[in-house]
């Protein structure tokens, strides 16, 4: 008898365990979070927001979000000047029609996310040139959403200490999991002071760092259909920047355009990441110049994508311009890296006589590993791949080379895999 309740008390266990682990598994996922719309409203003119591009509205607003938990707050057409920063708390959804959130005066944030099941759709965030940041998401943040909406016009504020800081359209922190940006644009992110303790100006489209050494990571972060526009100056002005992690991200970064992104416009410096689909063009030619280097201005962007950490894969992009890159594709001390199927091309008008479209750099005593570059088009430059260093694990196959001086050099000499 004693055996029976024990066989039975057994099986529940395992029941328990297998309904539990569905359960987590369903809410980890995160398409269906991000699917889950907020059928309640409320608008914020109800609460006294005039929208009239005049009025001070954040009392209005942050009244409206703190009453928004399982709502669809609205924003009716209309321009709403804020003088603080919004905070925006766990499941809410803000819905602009026509809409757009002004910075009133000198801000750190026009908006801050701290919470879970987050939704920004169809509003218009416009730093009015006096906001440092346009969205910030912080630590602890998961399930957010940004979609169909512009984020504009942020520069560092004239008040220190905002006026020596990064300027960025959207900050992602540490600790933050299942962010999704989708068909949405950003634009004009412009530095004007330099960082302080780097002495160089600093701009990002949507910059994913940890605030803070004690910060968690942050994964699972997509950025699709989505365009970047007049990121700058030449110094440091990137459209995406990853840094500071140190485990995989999964960080995918899909069908997005890029144009007028001064230095380059895709950095990583953390692990896990894939560049598929996007289109860069290098707008410059002879006009983008350095503040703060003293480098020669002999090339009009420093790359298209900078690699700086492992286990990143580049495919089917189309990379081109007027004028030349340094380098196009530029990676340093990076193992794990493939690219595959792009069409690379630097600009006929530009110096691209010294351009390589392709360089690998390692000044680390590991070796890089797992390196493949197959199935490209490079065309006009110096080396389809120059590898400073001997790679033995370099792999250079299949791809078509046009008014390029010579394939590879000087490593491997042999084309691997052919």
């Amino acid at each position: 008898m004693a055996k029976k309740w024990i066989g039975a008390a057994v099986l529940l266990l395992v029941l328990v365990m297998v309904i539990v682990t569905f359960q987590q598994t369903k809410k980890e996922d995160p398409e269906s979070h991000f699917k889950k719309k907020n059928t309640d409203e409320l608008n914020v003119a109800s609460y006294g927001a005039a929208g009239d591009g005049k009025t001070d509205d954040t009392k209005a607003i942050q009244k409206a979000l703190n009453s928004g938990s399982g709502k669809k707050v609205i924003f009716p057409k209309g321009e709403y000047r804020i003088t603080e920063s919004l905070r925006v708390k766990d499941n809410t959804e803000l819905y602009g029609k026509g809409a757009a959130i002004d910075a009133g005066n000198d801000l750190e944030s026009v908006v801050n996310v701290k919470g879970s099941d987050i939704d920004i759709n169809g509003l218009l965030i416009d730093g009015k040139n006096t906001a440092l940041k346009g969205i910030s998401i912080l630590e602890g943040s998961n399930y957010v959403s940004i979609s169909d909406s512009k984020v504009q016009n942020f520069t560092q504020p004239a008040k220190k200490p905002l006026a020596n800081m990064t300027v960025s359209g959207i900050r992602i922190e540490g600790g933050v999991r299942n962010v999704k940006i989708d068909k949405s644009r950003i634009q004009n992110v412009k530095a004007r002071n330099p960082v302080k303790g780097w002495g160089h100006f600093v701009a990002r489209g949507i910059l994913i760092s940890p605030e803070s050494k004690d910060q968690p990571e942050s994964e699972n972060i997509s950025v699709t259909n989505s365009s970047f526009k007049k990121i700058g100056p030449k110094d440091d002005g990137d459209g995406i920047v990853v840094q500071g992690f140190k485990n995989k991200m999964n960080l995918q970064i899909l069908n997005n355009s890029f144009a007028y992104t001064y230095k380059r416009a895709i950095k990583i410096q953390s692990p896990g990441v894939l560049i598929k689909g996007n289109k860069i063009y290098n707008n410059f030619l002879e006009n983008n110049f350095y503040a703060t280097y003293k480098e020669k201005n002999n090339y009009d962007m420093w790359a298209a994508i900078s690699i700086y950490a492992n286990n990143v894969t580049v495919e089917k992009n189309t990379i081109s311009g007027e004028g030349n890159y340094q380098r196009v594709i530029d990676v340093a001390n990076a193992s794990h890296i493939k690219i595959l199927n792009n069409f690379i091309k630097n600009g006929e008008k530009g110096n691209y006589q010294q351009s390589d479209i392709v360089a690998i750099t390692n000044s680390k005593k590991d070796h890089i590993q797992d390196f493949t570059v197959s199935n490209n088009v490079f065309v006009n430059g110096r080396y389809g791949v120059y590898a400073k260093t001997s790679i033995p694990e370099l792999i250079v196959k299949n791809n078509k080379q046009v008014n390029v001086q010579d394939y590879q050099y000087p490593y491997p000499k042999e084309v691997a895999g052919e």
